[in-house]
């Protein structure tokens, strides 16, 4: 008969025993099979031999700043509890200095860019290993360009600000026209009351501007990345700028909500659930099974339906 044993963490562990439970053997002594005692000595020696289970090899792939963060500890501790999952983080020295063929081995991939990330070596290192992608690493090209986030949202049917986008690029004069009101902008014949959001096309500047009507005390709120306990600072600047390439939107009060974080937050939860669940239930991850099963999610997040003011 089979007897599965579950330790404390929670793993079961196969042992088979031969002998009691089958008719028509007889007594053990009779057969010639050990005593209750042996047994006993038996089991221990089987449990000793018993190989490690097979694990699956999770791999992270960023700048220190990130992979060692402290949302992405308690991220990785929790995944750690798991006794089948290896975390294994790809040191930056390694990610920037060692050729891809030099990089750990891993099954699943956990990666994303960040300022001084080599993305083309993460996407040569997938290529070359094919591990399961949690994040696609060919779309994080995209989001790079806050012109390129928006037109996918807008293709997914996700809801946005109106907005308009101020290229200033030679080949491109029809869309760099602008005209500059005391409490207004028009941008290539769109026209945006104040208050306004003004933001940089490149997703790596974090230098956001909200502009404030007159009847308000004008000037603007400048967004940056945080420094300390402070992310924005007042100035009395009313203008806008004059050099750069910007998407002008209308302001949409959240009262006080970060969109961005909660729907991050959604995000990691779902992925790290999705990957958690599907652990527990097969010892040994079948991608194409996983993916199956996450494009069945990824069908109930289109559903729900997010306002994004200040990615």
């Amino acid at each position: 008969m089979w007897s599965f044993r579950t330790s404390e963490s929670g793993s079961a562990t196969a042992h088979f025993f031969l002998g009691a439970g089958d008719e028509g053997l007889g007594t053990r002594h009779r057969i010639g099979m050990r005593t209750e005692d042996s047994d006993s000595e038996l089991l221990e020696d089987e449990e000793d031999e018993m190989p490690p289970e097979p694990q699956i090899i999770v791999g992270i792939c960023a700048m220190t700043k990130k992979s060692k963060s402290k949302p992405m500890t308690q991220i990785l501790e929790r995944l750690c509890r798991f006794d089948y999952l290896t975390v294994i983080i790809l040191g930056e020295d390694v990610i920037l200095n060692e050729p891809v063929e030099n990089w750990p081995s891993c099954h699943c991939l956990i990666s994303f860019h960040s300022k001084g990330f080599p993305l083309d070596k993460a996407v040569a290192y997938s290529k070359l290993r094919n591990p399961f992608l949690i994040n696609d690493l060919a779309m994080q090209y995209y989001i790079q360009d806050r012109r390129e986030v928006y037109r996918i949202l807008q293709e997914e049917g996700i809801d946005l600000p109106r907005y308009a986008v101020l290229n200033r690029d030679p080949a491109r004069p029809e869309e760099c026209n602008l005209i500059e009101g005391e409490d207004q902008v028009e941008v290539n014949g769109a026209v945006f009351p104040k208050p306004f959001v003004e933001k940089p096309v490149s997703a790596e500047d974090h230098n956001v501007y909200i502009y404030y009507p007159s009847s308000a005390g004008g000037g603007s709120q400048r967004l940056f990345r945080k420094i300390g306990s402070r992310s924005s600072v007042y100035s009395p600047e009313s203008s806008v700028r004059k050099t750069g390439s910007y998407i002008y939107e209308e302001f949409m009060p959240t009262d006080g909500t970060d969109v961005k974080g909660a729907l991050w937050a959604y995000s990691v939860m779902l992925c790290t659930c999705r990957y958690i669940q599907w652990g527990q239930t097969m010892p040994m991850l079948k991608p194409e099974n996983l993916q199956l099963w996450m494009g069945r999610s990824n069908e109930t997040v289109k559903e729900k339906r997010f306002d994004i003011q200040s990615c």
